[in-house]
């Protein structure tokens, strides 16, 4: 299961997840975390995932549900910090086509602010 933790970094809001991200978890908490944001107004979003164990594809669902609901509401989601066993996920599944993926946070935050 998947702590989620949320911050802002300027007009950008940070979702941490720590955990793992599968279907084991909390159903939904990661979508209803972001949609809550994005119903108060966050249209530039960064979801961290350096502390996140595993995926499985009830959490890639999850962030697919997260990032077209972000985009529906004109915004952005990015996702950042993925360790070498997610990017190989993330390779294979050709999810990275789909999301934009930063080394760090601090470069997926550029990244929206040079975007505005």
């Amino acid at each position: 299961m998947a702590a989620i933790e949320q911050h802002r970094d300027g007009d950008v809001t940070v979702f941490v997840a720590k955990g793992t991200l599968t279907s084991g978890g909390e159903e939904g908490e990661m979508r209803r975390a972001i949609r809550t944001a994005v119903d108060q107004g966050a249209r530039h979003i960064v979801v961290n995932l350096q502390d996140v164990g595993d995926i499985d594809s009830s959490g890639v669902a999850e962030l697919a549900s997260a990032h077209i609901a972000t985009t529906n509401h004109g915004g952005s989601l990015l996702l950042c910090c993925l360790s070498k066993k997610l990017k190989h996920i993330f390779g294979i599944t050709r999810l990275e086509d789909v999301f934009a993926i930063y080394a760090t946070e601090a470069e997926a935050v550029n990244a929206l602010m040079e975007k505005r």
